[in-house]
């Protein structure tokens, strides 16, 4: 079976432009960085005013907090022998119950339970990871509406946890229908069904902190790709899912939405077959250098790339995969691990697309 001449021109037109595409940057959001500072300094605030902390508790709180983050760096970065991490996790909450009264204990609550999560998540027990997240957006609810507002975006992750649980527990409809209400919230303010938390039906919460919440929407969408990628790299023929994000709309007002459009633009073109509007977005993505923290689009265009490729039995296929390996390692700074996960496992597509031309016969 031979690709039509469409197609096949217009593989051959980006194959020959791929060296030509820039690298990621790594330019320092310095004007982000500054407004999460100053983010930091309004939650510490909030800290003092709702749940009475002293120097003496902040500095408590923190340790707790610094703890606990390289536990969760710890079950992040392994499959096997997380009950080491568990058990200093235990430690830690022990502690918590033994030392802390009111809001105080609330606080660093909804901290602990979302590490528990983590740790029953990571042991793919995804009822448990589910029942400890909504724990702990409960607890994290009810100190927002005490007027703790810089938890909102706590709030936010949690819901972008849960679509992670399901997305990785093959529940596809259910992560799809709370990635996209989070996004649709995060982008516009609208309330859709599938979020968790009652904050989300009220835009007094939503118009708090505007600039982190922006921030934060970039950083989920590019988590939610991501969780997407991962789950999907045994998967040889069918493209990337993307009924999550296919139908999001929202205003284009700076250069970080543009992309985040214009990447949903390609795969629309994909899924509807249109190559020549497909092939054209595909390279006017591609020509632009963004910051090295959206590499995982791009790495997610070219695996989909890839089986277009193979769907469409391109003779020049091992040639394709060459030159975006070659990209690969010489352009894309981020998602190094994933990168070379999705290397490994190229002897897959090539078995794909010999079980795809047997079929033929």
């Amino acid at each position: 079976m031979r690709t039509a001449t469409l197609e096949y021109e217009k593989i051959e037109e980006f194959l020959c432009l791929i060296p030509s595409f820039p690298k990621s940057t790594e330019i320092s959001f310095f004007e982000e960085e500054e407004k999460m500072k100053l983010f930091e300094s309004l939650h510490e605030k909030e800290l003092k005013e709702i749940c009475g902390t002293n120097k003496e508790d902040s500095t408590r709180i923190n340790n707790l907090r610094k703890e606990l983050t390289e536990i969760v760096k710890e079950l992040l970065s392994k499959n096997i022998d997380l009950d080491d991490s568990f058990k200093r996790y235990l430690v830690i909450e022990q502690e918590i119950e033994n030392s802390f009264l009111g809001n105080q204990y609330i606080y660093v609550k909804q901290r602990t339970l979302t590490v528990k999560a983590l740790y029953y998540y990571k042991l793919e027990n995804f009822d448990k990871a589910i029942l400890f997240t909504l724990e702990a957006t409960a607890l994290i609810e009810y100190l927002i509406k005490q007027g703790m507002y810089t938890l909102c975006t706590r709030c936010f992750e949690q819901n972008k946890n849960i679509s992670r649980i399901y997305f990785t527990s093959k529940q596809m409809e259910l992560g799809n229908k709370t990635a996209n209400s989070l996004m649709c919230y995060l982008f516009n303010g609208e309330y859709n069904e599938g979020l968790f938390g009652n904050i989300f039906k009220n835009n007094f919460y939503w118009s708090k902190n505007p600039d982190v919440r922006e921030y934060f929407a970039y950083e989920a969408f590019i988590s939610i790709v991501e969780i997407n990628v991962k789950s999907h790299l045994n998967n040889h023929l069918d493209f990337l899912p993307n009924e999550w994000n296919i139908d999001l709309n929202f205003a284009i007002d700076n250069p970080d939405r543009q992309i985040i459009y214009d990447w949903i633009s390609v795969n629309k073109h994909l899924k509807n077959d249109n190559y020549e509007e497909y092939f054209t977005s595909l390279t006017s993505f591609f020509q632009h250098s963004y910051n090295k923290r959206y590499d995982i689009l791009k790495i997610s265009l070219f695996i989909d790339l890839t089986k277009l490729v193979i769907k469409l039995n391109v003779e020049s296929k091992e040639l394709i995969t060459e030159k975006i390996n070659d990209f690969f390692y010489h352009k894309i700074i981020s998602n190094k691990t994933l990168y070379n996960t999705w290397i490994s496992k190229q002897y897959l597509y090539n078995q794909a697309r010999f079980s795809l031309e047997k079929s033929f016969f």
